[in-house]
């Protein structure tokens, strides 16, 4: 997960294109036409590769001489033959190389892999970025860079492309060049043995020409690598995949691959789309969407019908309608000149003008209710769609909310649709187009939400007796076993506020008859059989003596023809059905070899219910996150309104103790609670299946493909008699830090950013407070007022490399705090971090005079030299006895 070297491959200075003569494609011919048409600046050259002499033995490969070091370079020749190419271009100095189409689908599947493992280890030693194998290329327009072999050129824009399909690179740039859109890149990534979808996500997340990124993948090597850039991407920029691949199950649990990969892109914030017809409209719509606040949609069209199936298909997905205010009814009622009620849809005269088109357009936006408005506009004989388009743009162009145009028809329409598009306006051929793109805006807002949720390390809001949970577990893998007895099982979900039905035992219909009156009806029983293992058949939802006296008789009958030498030693009984009338549920965790631990919840396999779903989601939870599932899972959809909250606050409850548990016990591997019970007053799981393994080491959050706010670095501390909180710093924290930016004196600030700038952009205050706590940290000291309101003193945060060979810091005090120790406190803190992340290498740079900073740094045994810039110091900490220092390597 890195991007060194990756300024490289997308802001090369100069460019080589090395082809083997024998190599079959035509790639280099293609690519070599690309980069003249681009307008790339710096200089392109051409080598040849081949073999030394056609007398020599072995196969030892030269490249001709070049005129100059490449920084990037395009490699044109068959697989087997790449890594001599690429170890001659690590001596010349290439840092990034695409190694394009060749023969490899010649190859038998070990044969690539042994090529892609030499490729790797003939860049490795010069730190040589890798993409492809099989790579069509990248465009980077902001460079006038084709380096690729797409049919049709790109347009400059702020889209970014990254796919998994050359042919899907080249449908999209070609259908947005008809759009008249544009992109900032587009990359296709080939076999990513190297450069990844994660470190292109890295790359783009921090472009300034890049304001949105399209993705078409189909899978990835390392979930957690994955979502950390996926996430880091979302945090500033809308992110929109469509992705392929295979549909089967994960693995043996319940969902499929497709769920487990939807449930990842909503975590991360992304928005998902289904077709590559999806695709082309989502591409559109990142040109072209303004920020959205809310959700309420008000749909006018010119005529009933068409209003309402716009309608129904906005409510059919769970969109939300927009209420007119009255102020607004009375509006558009004297405008239209109609007594008859107005509501939404709106439905406009047949005869209205273009004129009043405008108007009534013009009266909803300004209605305080409505979020975004849709046009829905038919073949007309009193008003021409050229006409209405040329009076509804000027009004769309001055409002600040997204319209949606939806022109309904055929060539009568088709004029407004390209008036539309060169006044930069949304516009649609159908009212389903049209629902989806501003329902993928919702859901990107809603996904959004679900991005900024830091559920923590911690149990916040109940204490878990997890030195129990932890003693259960370890006496069952020290017996040997990899499945929790039924008691076991249940002592260790009581550790965390979990329920579980006790099995009462009865050792005649008499005692179970009465045992069934002591806990209450209904019951489920079970026979028992000596010296057996379990009999799993039972009867379900006993109401009367009379009903445990016919299920006894029942099961006795059963065992006699299934186990005939067998005897029957007693019976087994439960609580049964819940009293709430919501369908039983099951609830589990799989664990998933690419994403981790994976928590589901659906209909338990027994119900058979048609109200509830199945739902996925990764861990860490906390409330609102398990809030969500509950949702989509609508095990409560058809309970009265006035237990419904309850009843899903109750699951979600049990779905954050269930995540909690995962978090502090490693050696659960798999969970199956099924039936589970939900009544208003809590949960109770029936049946209850925990599977167990023994840990080389301890994983703890590790093993989630997504890392929790880790709570337990904060710390409380007395500072000259003011009480400070040391902690994590957190999404919530962006207007406090730009609080404490702005406290700088402007000496300070060029200080800390080597620019007397103090109001740093709202999409960089993001950046630094929605951080991934998996690949960096920062640390704030804060403090609260009389009010309660807390308050930033400072920061120090640090940025590792991926092999966490080194770190780079920064820290900053507010200006009246200066020389009383808070710096020497923050500093202490992230080191003590740095060190207990394995970090090798402590890194900092200052200004040449910023004597408090070296003195502090010193103090604390940083070594100081003079930095690459001009007054500029490098401070260094090497923070293990046994590091060497990297700098070569970075």
């Amino acid at each position: 997960m890195t991007t060194r070297n990756l300024e490289f491959l997308f802001r090369p200075k100069s460019v080589a294109v090395i082809a083997e003569p024998r190599e079959a494609s035509r790639y280099a011919d293609v690519v070599l036409r690309n980069l003249a048409a681009g307008g790339f600046c710096g200089p392109v050259m051409t080598a040849s590769a081949q073999l030394r002499s056609p007398f020599a033995i072995g196969d030892r490969m030269r490249i001709d001489t070049l005129e100059a070091v490449p920084d990037l370079a395009i490699i044109c020749a068959a697989l087997d033959k790449v890594p001599q190419i690429i170890t001659q271009l690590g001596v010349l100095g290439t840092r990034a190389v695409i190694v394009g189409p060749s023969v490899r689908d010649k190859m038998s599947a070990s044969q690539s892999l042994a090529a892609f493992k030499a490729i790797l280890d003939a860049a490795r030693p010069d730190l040589i970025r890798v993409l492809g194998p099989g790579s069509g290329g990248l465009i980077v327009t902001a460079q006038g860079l084709n380096a690729s072999v797409a049919p049709v050129t790109a347009t400059p824009g702020k889209i970014a492309l990254v796919t998994q399909s050359a042919s899907v690179t080249s449908a999209v740039l070609d259908r947005a060049y008809s759009k008249g859109i544009g992109f900032s890149s587009a990359v296709h990534l080939g076999a990513s043995i190297d450069i990844d979808l994660a470190d292109v996500l890295d790359w783009l997340a921090a472009d300034p020409d890049t304001g949105s990124i399209l993705v078409q993948f189909d899978s990835v090597l390392s979930g957690r690598k994955f979502m950390s850039a996926a996430r880091a991407a979302a945090r500033n920029k809308p992110v929109v995949a469509i992705r392929g691949g295979l549909t089967g199950r994960a693995s043996s649990a319940p969902f499929t691959t497709d769920d487990l990969y939807e449930a990842a892109l909503r975590r991360a914030g992304w928005v998902i789309i289904d077709t590559l017809g999806d695709l082309f409209e989502a591409a559109e719509a990142l040109a072209r969407v303004r920020p959205m606040r809310g959700e309420r949609l008000c749909i006018l069209a010119n005529g009933h019908g068409l209003g309402r199936l716009a309608g129904d298909a906005l409510l059919r997905s769970g969109g939300q309608l927009a209420a007119l205010a009255k102020n607004t009814v009375k509006q558009l009622g004297e405008l239209l000149q109609t007594s008859a009620k107005l509501g939404n849809p709106l439905a406009l005269p047949a005869n209205i003008t273009p004129e009043k088109w405008a108007a009534a357009l013009t009266a909803v936006l300004t209605d305080g209710g409505t979020d975004a408005v849709m046009t829905v506009c038919s073949p007309s004989p009193f008003a021409s769609s050229t006409a209405v388009a040329t009076a509804l743009c000027p009004v769309i162009e001055a409002s600040a909310r997204n319209v949606f145009t939806c022109w309904v028809g055929g060539s009568a329409m088709l004029e407004a649709q390209h008036i539309a598009a060169a006044h930069g306006v949304l516009n649609h051929d159908s009212p389903a187009n049209g629902i989806a793109v501003f329902l993928g805006i919702v859901n990107y807002l809603r996904n959004r939400q679900l991005l900024m949720q830091m559920p923590p390390s911690v149990a916040e809001d109940f204490s878990p007796d997890s030195a129990m949970a932890r003693s259960v577990v370890s006496e069952a893998i020290t017996a040997g076993a990899d499945l929790l007895s039924a008691h076991s099982a249940r002592r260790l979900l009581r550790a965390y506020g979990i329920d579980a039905a006790e099995h009462h035992l009865a050792g005649s219909i008499d005692a179970a008859i009465q045992t069934a009156e002591t806990i209450g009806y209904p019951v489920d029983l079970f026979l028992t059989l000596a010296n057996a293992p379990e009999f799993e058949q039972a009867a379900t939802g006993l109401r009367s003596s009379a009903d445990i006296h016919m299920a006894a008789r029942g099961l006795r009958r059963s065992a006699r023809a299934g186990h005939p030498g067998l005897r029957a030693s007693g019976y087994r009984l439960r609580p049964s059905i819940p009293r709430s009338g919501v369908p039983a549920l099951r609830l589990g965790v799989s664990e998933d070899p690419l994403f981790g631990s994976v928590i589901f919840l659906g209909p338990s396999v027994a119900a058979r219910s048609n109200e509830c779903r199945l739902a996925v989601a990764l861990p860490p939870l906390n409330l609102a996150l398990a809030h969500d599932l509950v949702a989509r899972s609508r095990f409560a959809e058809l309970a009265p309104d006035d237990r419904r909250e309850a009843l899903e606050s109750a699951a979600s409850k049990v779905l954050v103790r269930l995540s909690q548990l995962l978090t502090d016990i490693d050696e659960v591997t798999g969970v199956e609670l099924d039936p589970l019970h939900v009544e208003i007053s809590g949960v109770l799981a029936l049946d209850l299946r925990i599977h167990i393994a023994k840990r080389g080491q301890k994983l703890g959050h590790r093993r989630f493909a997504i890392c929790p706010y880790p709570k337990e670095l904060e710390h409380s501390l007395d500072w000259n008699g003011r009480t400070l909180l040391i902690r994590p710093i957190r999404p919530e924290d962006e207007t406090a830090l730009s609080e404490l930016l702005n406290s700088l004196a402007p000496e300070d600030a060029r200080m800390r950013f080597f620019d007397t700038m103090r109001n740093l952009p709202r999409s960089q205050l993001a950046r630094f407070t929605q951080i991934d706590y998996d690949r960096e940290m920062a640390l704030v000291a804060t403090e609260r007022d009389s009010d309660g309101n807390e308050r930033s003193l400072g920061e120090v945060r640090v940025v590792a490399d991926p092999d966490t060979l080194f770190a780079d810091f920064a820290i900053v005090v507010r200006s009246e705090l200066k020389g009383q120790g808070l710096g020497r406190l923050l500093l202490q803190s992230i080191i003590n971090y740095a060190r207990s992340r394995g970090i090798g290498e402590l890194r900092g740079e200052t200004l040449s005079g910023n004597l408090r900073m070296q003195r502090l740094a010193q103090n604390f045994g940083f070594q100081l030299k003079t930095g690459v810039e001009r007054g500029t110091v490098d401070l260094c900490l090497a923070l293990r006895e046994d590091e060497k220092t990297p700098h070569a390597a970075a």
